[in-house]
């Protein structure tokens, strides 16, 4: 129940902010997350290029094909898809199918911290993922995790319903992700 409040408040929190931000107009100083409006909804197409990114195009050096240089993670909530994306090189970004979208996170160091940790978090799960080309967010409520390795994307999810009421195997790489969306959020809160 302590799991399921504290994710309703935070989106809650997200959600305020965001609306906030669409009615204050553009953002002064340079501690602020940048958040852009634009005609045409970019969150397809913004998703499709984080979920197609390559480990030559963020200049990373793998070891293993198996590696993991990114996770995508979308959070289907009913009215609305939030995916969290994060890079091994700590660059996240956050995108809402409602059309916002929040990027520039590279220049905080706790998205930094929290992007990376999210990735590092991905590898105790990775064994339970399965290849796909599928990239498509889900339309159910649920949460789909994507791993972005050399030798290609893995995928798992979970339903919404187990992650809060915390009886989800993936609840801490949920919360690894769920991480990074605190950090942007306390960024535009300042």
């Amino acid at each position: 129940m302590k799991m399921t409040t504290g994710i309703i408040i935070g989106l809650l929190i997200l959600i305020t902010s965001l609306g906030l931000f669409a009615c204050k107009g553009k953002l002064q100083g340079k501690d602020k997350v940048k958040e852009t409006k634009v005609a045409d909804n970019p969150y397809l197409d913004l998703r499709t290029q984080a979920i197609n990114v390559t480990p030559d195009q963020l200049q990373l050096k793998l070891d293993n094909d198996k590696d993991i240089y990114g996770i995508v993670m979308d959070w289907n909530m009913g009215d609305a898809i939030v995916t969290v994306v994060s890079f091994k090189t700590g660059d996240a970004s956050v995108y809402m199918s409602t059309g916002q979208a929040f990027i520039g996170g590279y220049a905080h160091e706790t998205v930094i911290n929290a992007a990376k940790q999210f990735v590092i978090s991905g590898e105790k799960y990775f064994s339970k993922a399965i290849k796909t080309e599928n990239s498509e967010p889900t339309k159910e409520q649920k949460v789909d995790f994507y791993f972005l390795t050399k030798s290609g994307r893995y995928y798992i999810e979970e339903d919404f319903t187990k992650i809060e009421n915390s009886t989800s195997d993936l609840l801490g790489l949920f919360e690894a992700g769920n991480q990074v969306i605190t950090e942007y959020r306390l960024k535009t809160d300042k």
